[in-house]
């Protein structure tokens, strides 16, 4: 879809813009809140990626891409939408509210197109309904952020909507601790090589008393948004630049192939844009190799740490994963 701005929607931000025009294009569930973390990848002015508070100006040339938006939108599916499905869950913690899991690689969070069925949201509704435990108001199932299908770890999962609510609202204010493991394939000359080396013992052992030094952890600190060049792919660089939106990350090198990633923010790709920019890929990711030569379509990379606050007893809660 592709719109010349004149007088009418000259000063309009872009998120409300793309809102405003997909509603007209019948996508009745289309929010400002919904879709403004995605408005990079789904949206171009004058060929370029803008960030949403973007004042389109006369003469600009819009183009909404009505494809990206149908799948983004299937991805996004509410709950009575999920068809429940029996499968296994490696539950590590349960109560009243929430659940804790282990999610496998290969596994789907949520369901899209080409997958109904067979994704981790599924195997939670069917879990939830078998025990009379699914609240019909939460969306996705009860799940409050998301894996990629080739990326195993520790997940959180709320069990009604009230706690679905105040676990996302703890992502956004960035009060969940979150720590990657990755396997990674070095390819060009890095600053991160002259980084402490750490020990994931260690590590490990300073999680589990809460004494973690992130002072010791190499700081990437710069900006994340969509490539010009390949658009399934985010870019991560030092500077602002079109679409982009800041990104921090602590990175602590354990050994020539194995990194600890703690990621402050939490943006599409965080870990593997940040990494491919300091000159690693992670083994098995064909997306982010410069040559598209990983062995495994699974991604070496592990979610071995989560905290957060209950959002019933507000105690902190801290799961890792050995």
């Amino acid at each position: 879809m592709k719109i010349t701005i004149d007088t009418q929607d000259e000063g309009s931000r872009a998120d409300k813009f793309v809102e405003k025009k997909l509603k007209e294009q019948g996508f009745a569930q289309a929010s400002r809140n919904m879709i403004q973390d995605s408005v990079s990848g789904g949206l171009t002015v004058n060929g370029s990626s803008v960030k949403n508070s973007y004042r389109l100006k006369i003469g600009d040339e819009v183009k909404i891409d009505k494809q990206y938006w149908e799948t983004f939108f299937q991805a996004e599916s509410l709950s009575e939408e999920i068809v429940p499905q029996e499968g296994n869950l490696n539950i590590l913690y349960e109560d009243n509210d929430i659940i804790v899991l282990f999610k496998p690689k290969g596994l789907v969070v949520h369901p899209g197109v080409g997958n109904k069925k067979g994704t981790l949201a599924n195997y939670i509704k069917y879990y939830l309904h078998s025990k009379n435990d699914f609240d019909i108001n939460m969306d996705k199932a009860g799940i409050v952020h998301r894996l990629d299908k080739g990326v195993s770890g520790i997940m959180a999962i709320a069990k009604n909507r009230a706690v679905q609510d105040s676990l996302k609202e703890q992502f956004a204010k960035r009060q969940v601790e979150k720590i990657y493991l990755a396997k990674v394939v070095k390819f060009k000359a890095s600053e991160l090589a002259t980084a402490s080396e750490g020990n994931i013992e260690d590590v490990l052992g300073e999680l589990a008393d809460r004494k973690v030094d992130y002072n010791k952890w190499f700081e990437a600190s710069g900006y994340i948004g969509r490539s010009n060049i390949d658009r399934y792919k985010m870019e991560f660089k030092l500077y602002e630049f079109p679409g982009s939106k800041s990104a921090k990350s602590y990175i602590l090198p354990v050994n020539d192939n194995q990194i600890l990633i703690k990621i402050v923010t939490g943006r599409m790709h965080q870990i593997r844009a940040t990494l491919y920019y300091y000159g690693y890929y992670i083994d098995g990711d064909l997306l982010y190799s410069p040559r598209g030569k990983c062995s495994s379509e699974k991604i070496m990379l592990e979610s071995i740490y989560l905290s957060f606050i209950h959002p019933v007893t507000q105690k902190r809660m801290f799961f890792i994963n050995k």
